[in-house]
């Protein structure tokens, strides 16, 4: 569990470090001040040593298919992750965690000849020549250090598409949940389905609740080729979640990553999406309650007043207050954060202090 957090160089970052870290971090901010991209340098880190995250991430922002020519001044897709898209910079991103233990991640670019080996992997789009070749490519490259131990891993662009090292598991599980990207059907069933073999779905059910009282339970149904989650609300069949409104997609989201994610870092861009202020807090109640059954750690983003009010009433009911409230802020040409406890929190509600 992350205890603090820094960031050097990455999008629009020169260097902010979160700390005071909680179970449950909400992250608040004006627009373009760097929520999401605080998120996403998270996700990097905890990929600790997978270049192909760098790709991914902008998928999240809808941003994909992306034609690039591989030319050395081209721009490649992670061009943007670098301040000022200045790829000649490092960016470094460095985590506390709970035991003191420290690991640094830094993200470099290069140009070299591409040579696809054994213990290589393609991925991206189809690479037709496996044959070790001398093409010309862009190159990122990812260097995790913890304790001393190093772990690099590459990721090249070349001319026949994307080439990766074979990689090592994950140090621990992590999900991102986009704003703008929602979670395939497919893959929401999946996470449902391995916390049902757990004997754990009661917990996605006991949530849902909270948006749709009538719900009894939730199964997994096959149409065609595509699982999908579907709920019985007593109208005599099954209903699909995504007819129950994108409240119930999304509190289902969360609750099937944070189940799958234990020991690990589950990330929400704008938590409120799809969800009526008036469930707000006890949305937050069934999270805290499935961060703790599960020992997961909870960053998400938002711009919403009821939700901040939300989460820390719903905190203030519970027997432990691990919750934490961090605010961004532009300063000139840097972002600062300003973080509050359960005591700054209440009184900046009680003022009336804007906090958003």
């Amino acid at each position: 569990m992350y205890r603090s957090f820094t960031v050097r160089n990455f999008r629009c970052f020169k260097e902010l470090t979160l700390s005071d870290l909680a179970r449950v971090n909400l992250i608040a901010g004006k627009n373009n001040v760097g929520k999401t991209a605080l998120l996403e340098a998270m996700f990097l880190h905890c990929g600790a040593y997978n270049p192909e995250l760098a790709i991914r991430i902008n998928a999240f922002r809808g941003i994909e298919n992306v034609q690039v020519e591989f030319f050395p001044s081209a721009e490649t897709p992670w061009h943007s992750l670098f301040r000022g898209f200045d790829t000649t910079k490092t960016i470094e991103l460095e985590g506390y965690d709970h035991r003191g233990t420290q690991r640094t991640l830094r993200i470099q670019t290069t140009v070299e000849p591409v040579e696809v080996k054994a213990g290589q992997h393609k991925t991206m789009q189809t690479i037709r020549d496996t044959a070790s070749s001398s093409q010309f490519g862009h190159a990122i490259r990812f260097e995790s250090v913890e304790n001393g131990t190093q772990i690099s891993r590459k990721m090249m662009l070349g001319r026949t598409g994307i080439v990766i090292d074979e990689l090592p598991a994950p140090p621990f599980p992590a999900f991102l949940q986009g704003a703008r990207v929602r979670i395939p059907l497919r893959e929401q069933a999946h996470l449902f389905g391995k916390l049902e073999v757990q004997d754990k779905q009661q917990v996605v059910v006991e949530a849902l609740k909270i948006i749709e009282p009538r719900l009894k339970r939730v199964s997994v149904v096959v149409l065609g080729d595509e699982p999908i989650l579907h709920g019985d609300i007593g109208t005599g069949r099954l209903m699909p979640l995504p007819l129950m409104g994108e409240g119930m997609v999304r509190v289902a989201n969360m609750v099937v990553q944070i189940g799958n994610a234990s020991g690990g870092v589950v990330l929400i861009d704008e938590f409120e999406n799809g969800i009526h202020h008036s469930v707000l807090k006890k949305v937050w109640t069934a999270v805290a309650q499935a961060t703790r059954e599960f020992d997961t750690q909870l960053f998400a983003t938002t711009h919403s007043w009821e939700c901040i009010v939300a989460a820390h009433e719903a905190f203030s009911e519970l027997d432990t207050y691990d919750f934490r409230l961090h605010r961004l802020e532009r300063v000139n040409e840097h972002i600062r954060v300003v973080t509050y406890d359960q005591k700054t929190l209440q009184a900046a509600i009680e003022t009336g202090l804007e906090v958003r």
